[in-house]
Parts: C-alpha cells; structure tokens; sequence
C-alpha cells in the first residue's frame, strides 16, 4: 500500500483524518486540530513497535473508523518502504536552452554496437522513464549517465 492510497482510504471514514507532516502519518480525529493525533506513524516503520499511541485524541472517533484505520496501518506495515512511494517518473529533454524548441527522448535503441535515441517535438510523444529504468541504462551505458542526468525532467503523476 501506497502512502498516497493509505491517505485516501482514513480520509474516506466519517470521524478519522489523516495527513502526512514530515516523515509522519497522523492520524487525528476529524473533530479536533491536527496537531492531536491519535495515532502516529513513521512513514518507514516497520513494526507497530514504533508506532505512537495517545489514546487522549480519540475523542468522537467510531469504533469502526478507528479500526479502519489500525487496519491501514497494518497494511502500510506489511508493504516493503520502497514500495510505500510513489516511483519518481521522468521525461528526457534535449535542447533544453531553447526553450521555442525542445526535443523530448521518444524512445532509446541499444545494441551490440549502436546507441540510438529517437527524438520528438511533441511532449505527449515523450516516454515515461522510470527511475528504475534510467539506472538499468545507466548501468549498461556508464557513458551515458552524465547525459540522462543532464536530461532528466521530472513527470508529477496525479499520484503524487
């Protein structure tokens, strides 16, 4: 579970909010200010260990969305770190410095001996990378890695 999708599932109950501060997923009553939560989670724990209680912010929470809520962060527990955030998304730019005409990376041919990037004026022909993939040919072409870290341009996902 995604921390994104954690936010939306607590936020979906009637007398329970959620927000992230920080490093930190509070979860407080709808009813009172944020800053008094109930329950506290570090967005890279691991175990309910870590987890902070103050039973005090409880005030007007249901039983069933207090729950829900335990729930979602049993969920978040059980999800790796890594996958908890969204994977960062990027478009590869060249010919940055004219802003009238940019060129975007549509796509990257490699080969035993050829090193191909197809090139587009238009943005929406742009391909998506992700970070994970950038590293694959970063590690495959170590030449190239200057270049793509030149290039990388940062995609927002409605996820974000």
């Amino acid at each position: 579970m995604k921390i994104k999708e954690a936010l939306n599932f607590i936020n979906a109950t009637t007398t329970v909010r959620a927000k992230v501060d920080g490093d930190y997923l509070n979860i407080f009553s709808k009813d009172m200010i944020s800053d008094n939560w109930f329950l506290k989670l570090n967005t890279k724990a691991i175990n309910w260990d870590t987890v902070l209680k103050h039973w005090g912010g409880l005030t007007d929470v249901a039983p069933e969305d207090l729950a829900r809520a335990m729930d979602v962060i049993q969920r978040l527990l059980d999800t790796p770190v890594e996958e908890r955030f969204p994977e960062k998304k990027y478009q590869l730019v060249v010919k940055r410095e004219n802003p009238f005409c940019p060129k975007y990376v549509s796509n990257i041919i490699t080969g035993f001996d050829e090193l191909v990037f197809d090139l587009s004026k238009d943005e929406k022909e742009a391909r998506i990378f992700s970070e994970k993939k950038l590293n694959q040919i970063k590690e495959r072409e170590p030449s190239l890695a200057p270049a793509i870290d030149a290039m990388k341009k940062e995609v927002k996902d409605d996820e974000d």
